[in-house]
C-alpha cells in the first residue's frame, strides 16, 4: 500500500478495480446478449487499463491475487497482503451476483436460479451431443 493509504482505503480500492474489471469481462462476453458489437478483448483490456491507471498509485492494482502473489515473494514483503486476495474475490463475487441478478436476469425464477448454490443448475442445460469429440457447449434447452 502505498504511504498514506491504511488497510480499509486499501481493500475499498482493490474491490472497486476488480468489481469494474469483472463486470467488465461479464457484459462482453455474455452470449445471451445480441446488443454486444465491437472487440471484447479490446473492451477487457481497456478496462484493465483504467483499473491501473486509477489504482496503481494507492495499491499497485492487484485485482489478481496471483499477481500479487508473484510480487509479495520475489520482494518478501507480505504485509497487508490479505487485502490483495480478499478485495478481488469480494469484487469478483459482488459483479458477477450483480450482472447475473440484476443487470441481465435470465429467464428463470430466482428459486429455481438459487439451487444452482445446493444441487447446480444440470437440468437447465442440454449437454448430451450426438459426436462424442466435437467441443460440448452449454447451451439452455
Amino acid at each position: 500500500l502505498s504511504e498514506g493509504i491504511n488497510a480499509g482505503q486499501g481493500l475499498g480500492i482493490e474491490i472497486i478495480a476488480t468489481f469494474q474489471l469483472v463486470l467488465c469481462v461479464l457484459a462482453t462476453t455474455d452470449r445471451r446478449r445480441n446488443d454486444v458489437s465491437g472487440s471484447a478483448p479490446l473492451a477487457i483490456g481497456l478496462s484493465v487499463a483504467l483499473g491501473h491507471l486509477l489504482a496503481i498509485d494507492y495499491t499497485g492494482c492487484g485485482i489478481n491475487p496471483a499477481r500479487s502473489f508473484g510480487s509479495a515473494l520475489i520482494a518478501n514483503n507480505f504485509e497487508n497482503h490479505w487485502i490483495f486476495w480478499v478485495g478481488p474475490i469480494i469484487g469478483g463475487v459482488s459483479a458477477a451476483l450483480i450482472y447475473d441478478f440484476i443487470l441481465a436476469p435470465r429467464s428463470s425464477d430466482l428459486t429455481d436460479r438459487m439451487k444452482v448454490w445446493t444441487s447446480g443448475q444440470v437440468e437447465e442445460y442440454d449437454l448430451e451431443g450426438d459426436d462424442m469429440n466435437s467441443r460440448v457447449e452449454m447451451k439452455p434447452k
